[in-house]
């Protein structure tokens, strides 16, 4: 699968370039080099990165010496300082206007001199008052990009919105007229942001249903409503869409409400050319003008030729493809996870003891736990030191010995990657270790090259098994570390370093894009809630959705492994953790 994630970096940045000259009133030959440029980028087929590798920058159309040397900064270090310089010569929100297709560059101007608005929050305001001095062609196109910048601001986290939704379907389903309920939407497919809760419920009666919804005690303010749907937010501020269907229409309903936009654009085409139109009622009968009944999603795919596609993998990325050639993965499930391979204890940064740990591990179903307190060279007193280190390790060897034989703790660590990419920490210790997480939380706005040198290099280690968090995403944050992600997946393959899934409610790294270049590459992948208390142990769903967004099978899952293949696996030194 292609990463083209450098071309579409490059393409946005060299046009914020062109849009930021002309604002300026530079000359208009270099305005239109770089708009060309971005242009040419953007339509690449091939990652830039490769046709870098091979000196062939200065063939792609517009592309000469100075934007060869811009671009090779870009993909070296992850930023470009012209484009940063250019930046700080107008206020922080500009770009965000010059980023609008409806403005143009002169609008923009306009708002920013003659209205002195310079932020996206001022001009949703001023569109919501009807103060903006446009015609009605281009404010109906803004108000659209409004609209979608005021979602994005509401979005809220899967690990935030997920177990409120079970409550939710949980009082729902004690509703009179209500028969079935489900979770539809984003939240279905598992991404790790989302906007409102979608759910989809079977009623013999709809309207009163909805109306029956409004009036709930927990329903602060209703946004919109009919006779089948509406959406309201809750006394904790969620935004709910609900959706009522007759009971046989429940299935077609929740399979169209689940989307993905993208995912049910193909699938129309394919009903089209079956005589079939897929809607959220049912599958109907073009000639014949009647609907086919359908109980279940996996009737919905099956009228249209194909084998049942798990939500999480709806995004349009091939699923149907696949399908249709009858090689869809069988994914990776909760009830495949044997145990947490990165929880911390209160020897560390962490809230419980190894007991609560190793109680809350067996009401889990796990097999194993690691504890993986943090520790640090440059700063011992933020971590474990050696000598506490030891202590704890023969404190955990002592507790498995009064534990069922069903259950166990690994000892472990997570290390913190030095600035030159070291590992230092007592090797000695570290070998007596069942695992070694190698971890990056500092000087992550460091350039590219120099980051993804310290995770290689920290990988390259013969006692590192895990590398945490692999791209450093914090989500809800826009900055993300710049790391090339191709070098630490190939670097991966090289060391048999395994990669961490991390299902901390504020990670979800790595994100499913990397998971399935992970799997495509053969690299298998290591789930770890990074619990800091036992009830965040419970996040490992988080993890386990995204490793399905990823297609992810639980043979490439590490802790899938039972305990004492999963020893034998991490015994086995320079066995590579490629299958």
């Amino acid at each position: 699968m292609m990463d083209n994630r450098d071309n579409q970096q490059c393409s946005v940045i060299f046009r914020d370039i062109a849009s930021l000259l002309e604002l300026q009133g530079d000359d208009l030959y270099r305005i239109r080099a770089y708009r060309r440029a971005a242009q040419t980028l953007a339509s690449l087929s091939e990652p830039l990165r490769t046709i870098a590798r091979r000196g062939a920058l200065e063939t792609l159309p517009g592309i000469g010496k100075t934007l060869s040397r811009e671009i090779q900064e870009l993909l070296e270090t992850g930023r470009l300082r012209y484009h940063e310089h250019l930046i700080t010569t107008v206020p922080e929100g500009i770009v965000d206007f010059l980023r609008l297709p409806s403005l143009s560059t002169e609008q923009v101007r306009t708002l920013w001199r003659t209205h002195d608005m310079t932020s996206m929050q001022q001009l949703a305001q001023a569109f919501h008052a009807e103060r903006l001095p446009f015609d009605a062609s281009t404010l109906e196109t803004l108000g659209k990009e409004i609209a979608a910048w005021e979602r994005e601001q509401h979005r809220m986290l899967l690990g935030i919105a997920l177990p409120r939704a079970d409550i939710l379907v949980e009082r729902l389903a004690a509703l009179p007229l209500v028969e079935q309920v489900s979770v539809a939407g984003s939240l279905r497919r598992g991404t790790a942001m989302l906007g409102d809760i979608n759910m989809v419920l079977a009623s013999p009666d709809p309207p009163r249903l909805m109306h029956l919804c409004n009036q709930q005690p927990e329903i602060r303010q209703v946004l919109e409503t009919g006779p089948t749907s509406t959406v309201v937010v809750t006394s904790e501020g969620l935004r709910v869409s609900l959706v009522a269907v007759l009971p046989p229409q429940f299935a077609s309903a929740l399979h169209y409400y689940t989307g993905s936009t993208a995912h049910l654009a193909v699938l129309r085409r394919i009903a089209q050319r079956r005589g079939l139109d897929l809607t959220q009622y049912g599958v109907r009968q073009l000639e014949r003008s009647q609907y086919l009944p359908v109980a279940t999603e996996e009737e919905v795919y099956a009228l249209l030729g194909l084998p049942y596609i798990a939500p999480e993998l709806r995004e349009d990325g091939g699923e149907i493809e696949v399908a249709e050639a009858g090689r869809l993965p069988a994914l990776v499930t909760l009830g495949d996870i044997r145990g947490d391979l990165h929880v911390q204890s209160a020897w560390g940064n962490g809230a419980h003891s190894l007991e609560d740990i190793a109680q809350m591990g067996q009401r889990l179903g796990y097999q194993y736990v690691a504890v993986c307190d943090y520790a640090t060279a440059a700063a011992a007193d933020r971590g474990l030191t050696p000598a506490k280190l030891a202590t704890q390790v023969a404190a955990i060897r002592r507790l498995n010995a009064t534990l069922p034989e069903t259950f166990r703790l690994l000892t472990g660590i997570e290390l913190e990657i030095s600035p030159d990419g070291e590992i230092d920490f007592d090797t000695g210790l570290l070998q007596e270790l069942d695992l070694v997480i190698a971890a990056l939380h500092t000087g992550l706005k460091e350039p590219r090259n120099k980051l993804t040198r310290r995770l290689c290099k920290a990988m390259e280690h013969p006692l590192v098994d895990i590398l945490a968090h692999p791209t450093g995403r914090m989500l809800g944050r826009q900055v993300l570390p710049s790391i090339d992600m191709a070098a630490v997946l190939e670097t991966a393959v090289e060391t048999g370093t395994y990669l961490e899934i991390n299902s901390h409610v504020l990670r979800l790294d790595l994100p499913e894009t990397y998971v399935r270049q992970a799997r495509d590459l053969g690299v298998t992948l290591a789930l770890g809630s990074e619990a800091q208390s036992i009830q965040d142990m419970r996040t490992m769903r988080l993890g386990v959705l995204t490793a399905r967004r990823g297609w992810l099978g639980s043979s490439q899952v590490l802790n899938s492994l039972s305990y004492r293949g999963l020893l034998q696996r991490l015994q086995d030194w320079g066995v590579s953790n490629v299958t």
